[in-house]
């Protein structure tokens, strides 16, 4: 089973913004995010399935994961 990511913005810059990842068992985002060269602490916004979620949160297979910078602006 495979977890859809998706990552916006400039968080990885010359990578793919789309990757499917073959699970086992159920990971957190934070792992999942180390695994593709994301640091955790550029990431501003996470969703799994379209909900908000941390980098605790574990994400099942056949879910689709969503990595956000910090959003800044005035």
């Amino acid at each position: 089973m495979a977890v859809d990511i998706e990552v916006f913005g400039q968080l990885l810059p010359g990578k793919p913004r789309r990757q499917a990842m073959k699970i086992q068992k159920p990971e957190t985002a934070r792992e999942l995010a180390m695994t593709i060269g994301l640091n955790p602490d550029d990431i501003g916004l996470i969703t799994i399935n379209g909900m908000q979620s941390s980098l605790d949160d574990l994400v099942q297979s056949d879910s689709r994961l969503c990595f956000f910078p910090y959003i800044t602006g005035g």
